[in-house]
């Protein structure tokens, strides 16, 4: 008995030639579940990050983010705001307004002391343009002065987060 196979296509290890597009080239997965706090409306580092070397300049990266949060409201609003850098460059800014991000937000009224966790789920698809190893990091900071945001909070049952990096052909 003979075996047989067929495809539609077979798509190399490097990914789709140039003007093909999509091929997955190679995946980049880290995480943590360090805690993060910050208590200033300074952008700090919340320990998320990973670090790919893109085959081909024309590689697109596909960053896929899963950052577990808290903060606790202790006015009648709060929130938190998360940013995504490829180095230095930063490639996604959460909605602003003149106090502060709100990626995740909150209006209750007239409540204090309550802690709100949840999950900011984000994915970008990035032209770094290079074959030089770059890092992608999230950063976070509470919507105001008043409250602390924690990122991998340990009062979160599976604080980690996650960021997976997917090299796609260009």
């Amino acid at each position: 008995m003979a075996s047989e196979l067929r495809v539609d296509r077979i798509i190399p290890v490097n990914g789709v030639p140039t003007g093909g597009g999509g091929g997955i080239i190679q995946v980049v997965s880290a995480s943590t579940s360090t805690e993060v706090t910050v208590s200033t409306t300074t952008w700090t580092d919340t320990g998320l990050t990973a670090t790919i070397t893109p085959t081909s300049a024309s590689s697109k990266v596909f960053v896929m983010i899963t950052q577990q949060f808290s903060y606790t409201i202790v006015s009648d609003i709060q929130g938190i705001g998360i940013r995504i850098y490829r180095d230095t460059t930063l490639v996604y800014d959460p909605i602003t307004n003149a106090t502060g991000p709100f990626e995740d937000y909150v209006a209750l009224g007239n409540v204090t002391s309550v802690t709100r966790r949840g999950t900011f789920n984000r994915s970008i698809l990035d032209s770094p343009n290079t074959t030089s190893a770059v890092t992608y990091k999230t950063q976070g900071r509470p919507y105001l002065t008043t409250g602390t945001a924690a990122f991998q909070p340990s009062n979160v049952v599976n604080g980690t987060s996650i960021i997976n990096l997917i090299e796609v052909s260009g």
